[in-house]
């Protein structure tokens, strides 16, 4: 079983392309094949990912591509080679409908498709025919340029899928590290992973060995980048990954291991509730958008959907209490020193506690206040809540 509830799973990798970024991954004969799955299995793998053809962007490795034919007649020899010599479930990395229908009827069990359904048309009645598990990434072209656009991506994805009788509970989201991005946002997709968790779908996460760890160590050669690419991993495990696809099974099964039992594996889900973890107004509107809550409302509500608690230093008792008494009667709260109400202070640090449309509010109505400083206290939250959006935005 694979999600929320249950361990990560480690997807062990087989490139069958010499045009690979990583040498170390490819493996160009029976025997090497079969030494390889012999070990990924040894060493703990879960499930194991063969792909005829590499995805790695021509723009940063000079990748070279191929044709259907090529990578098919590569697919078919290693899955045959494979027959009856590996226990765990296969899984076949390709975007053509024709490569995956041929693995599919050799014994594959699931489809890894780095386009989500937008390469190749056909691929959604295969995927449907065979009714296996699908892996989606996020694609856009030439890459994904925000985690916004990501998120836009899977959800069209998933529209596809839909629209195609395929079933949600069938698909596996790839939030899509590399292929392509700036550093930056790779690093900004992997502390973002809560937000592709509101789509209710296991995560994929392919870190291993990838530029972002590269240029962010100053690792040219993808040899060098184990120690990053399992950092990586221990982050987007705490982060609720479900899957994570690597080069190298045994390293990352330890990481994996110890990364589950520090994040804990309890269920969020009892019966018909489910607890989430939405970190700004974005994951609500995304959450508002899967139940159908109509697009006028879903910004207005989400302000009220996530809860801010804004630490004030050094605020004097008589504008602690009219902070309390403000966030009071906007359905808020605020907390200060326990002597503060007696004036046995002369100041106090103040902990508001609020959604984004509360804070919002008190800062407008702090603004008119002219005593106690309070409209300098306005101007450093209302500053505050405005870097916030800002850093939001940049996502």
């Amino acid at each position: 079983m694979i999600g929320d509830g249950y361990p990560t799973r480690v997807m062990g990798v087989i490139n069958l392309s010499p045009e690979s970024f990583y040498r170390g991954s490819v493996h160009e004969n029976a025997d090497e094949i079969l030494e390889a799955v012999a070990r990924m299995e040894l060493d703990g793998a879960d499930l194991i990912d063969i792909g005829g053809a590499s995805t790695a962007p021509k723009a940063v490795y000079g990748t070279q591509q191929i044709d259907v034919e090529t990578e098919l007649e590569r697919v078919e020899a290693a899955i045959e080679a494979l027959d009856g010599n590996v226990r765990v479930p296969l899984s076949i990395d390709t975007t053509s409908s024709k490569v995956a229908e041929a693995a599919l009827e050799l014994g594959v069990d699931v489809v890894n498709d780095i386009s989500g359904l937008q390469n190749d048309p056909e691929m959604v009645s295969v995927i449907r025919e065979y009714s296996v598990p699908l892996i989606a990434m996020a694609y856009c072209i030439p890459h994904c340029k925000s985690v916004s656009a990501c998120i836009a991506s899977l959800q069209k994805t998933l529209n596809i899928a839909e629209y195609g009788h395929i079933d949600h509970g069938q698909i596996i989201l790839d939030p899509g590290i590399g292929f392509g991005k700036p550093m930056e946002l790779d690093l900004r997709i992997l502390k973002s992973l809560n937000r592709f968790k509101l789509f209710g779908r296991p995560l994929l996460l392919g870190v291993s060995r990838k530029a972002f760890i590269g240029e962010f160590l100053n690792q040219e050669r993808p040899e060098d980048r184990l120690t990053g690419s399992l950092a990586a991993t221990a982050i987007a495990v705490s982060k609720g990954a479900s899957i994570i696809r690597t080069h190298d099974v045994a390293e990352t099964k330890l990481v994996v291991k110890l990364s589950d039992a520090v994040s804990g594996m309890w269920q969020k889900q009892t019966g018909r509730a489910e607890l989430l973890d939405v970190e700004d107004e974005r994951g609500i509107e995304l959450l508002l958008e899967r139940i159908g809550t109509r697009g006028g409302v879903r910004r207005a509500l989400a302000k009220k959907g996530i809860m801010l608690i804004i630490h004030l230093r050094t605020i004097s008792t008589p504008a602690a209490l009219i902070l309390k008494q403000e966030m009071l009667a906007l359905g808020g709260d605020a907390a200060y020193h326990h002597d503060t109400i007696d004036f046995e202070r002369k100041s106090t640090d103040v902990l508001l506690m609020g959604s984004v449309l509360q804070i919002g509010r008190l800062v407008a109505k702090l603004e008119k206040m002219d005593y106690f400083a309070l409209p300098d206290i306005a101007e450093d939250i209302g500053t505050l809540l405005r870097k916030r959006t800002d850093e939001m935005n940049e996502r």
